[in-house]
């Protein structure tokens, strides 16, 4: 394959906005491969533990859930962080009655993007109604691996470097962070 047909080839990947609004999203196959594996690991991160049979019913149906404390896992508390940083009692109280409905929220958008993730070699479009789902689960995978590699911030991903492994996971997370500014871009465009 020449230079020229690689280079039209990568202009093509990433998202596109089209004339009737919606946006276009087209990527390779080992991308698609990645970005559905660690999709489906932040959705096993975020099935909700089972509520008590016991717990009041009304309690159940609209999604309070009293068991719910602030995690120990670093990546679900960036996904799923204190309300309040500077009390802890108002931000258990906040997350007893939001963090299941939150957790859904998340899984539904996860899965919404798995089904909707193009083939290799095709483009699927996605409607405006949409582009919030995709974004923010780009963004909870990108949160996900930044959290699990410690980047926090730009100059945290510059630093960490010097064993493979990092560096794998630092390119992984500037191609997310590249497909989740592509997108924001297209979004306001």
């Amino acid at each position: 394959m020449g230079h020229v047909t690689e280079i039209l080839m990568m202009e093509n990947r990433g998202f596109r906005k089209q004339v009737n609004g919606e946006i276009t999203f087209q990527i390779e196959a080992l991308e698609i491969a990645l970005l559905t594996s660690m999709i489906e690991q932040i959705v096993a991160l975020l099935v909700p533990l089972k509520i008590n049979e016991s717990v009041d019913p009304l309690a159940q149906l609209i999604g309070i859930d009293s068991t719910a404390t602030k995690p120990d896992d670093d990546v679900l508390l960036r996904l799923l962080p204190d309300a309040y940083q500077n009390d802890r009692e108002a931000s258990e109280e906040f997350r007893r009655f939001t963090e299941r409905s939150l957790r859904e929220l998340k899984i539904k958008r996860a899965q919404f993007v798995l089904e909707n993730l193009p083939e290799p070699d095709e483009t699927v479009s996605i409607k405006p109604k949409d582009f919030e789902s995709w974004l923010t689960v780009i963004n909870d995978v990108r949160l996900a691996l930044g959290t699990r590699v410690g980047i926090t911030d730009e100059q945290d991903e510059d630093e960490i470097t010097g064993q493979e492994d990092l560096d794998h996971a630092k390119d992984i997370y500037a191609w997310l962070t590249w497909l989740q500014s592509n997108l924001l871009e297209e979004m306001n465009s």
